[in-house]
C-alpha cells in the first residue's frame, strides 16, 4: 500500500473531485481502502494506525456509501479468512 491519508483528507479529496478510483484491498481477514489521486494510490489510515482496517466488508461498503462513494473495485487476492487479524 502507498501513502496514507486520514478520513478528513479523503472527504476533502472527494469534495474536490480529485479521487479517480477506490479499491477495497484484503489483507488476511481484514479490509482496507485505497484511493487513486492523480497517478498515486493512497491508503486510508486511522487515528492510531498506519492503515484503517475493517473486519466486515458489509460495514466497509456502508461506510463508503455514506461518503457518497457508490463505485469501487475489490482486490481479494490476499484474503485469508482463517488468518488471525491484522487489525
Amino acid at each position: 500500500m502507498s501513502d496514507a491519508i486520514t478520513e478528513a483528507t479523503l472527504r476533502e479529496l472527494l469534495d474536490s473531485g480529485a479521487v479517480r478510483a477506490v479499491t477495497i484491498v484484503a489483507q488476511g481477514n481484514a479490509w482496507a481502502v485505497q484511493v487513486e489521486v492523480g497517478t498515486r494510490w493512497r491508503v486510508l489510515r486511522s487515528a492510531r494506525d498506519d492503515v484503517r482496517w475493517w473486519k466486515s466488508l458489509d460495514r466497509l461498503a456502508r461506510w463508503l456509501h455514506g461518503l457518497g462513494i457508490s463505485e469501487w473495485s475489490v482486490d481479494a487476492r490476499q484474503f485469508a479468512p482463517q488468518q488471525r487479524s491484522v487489525a
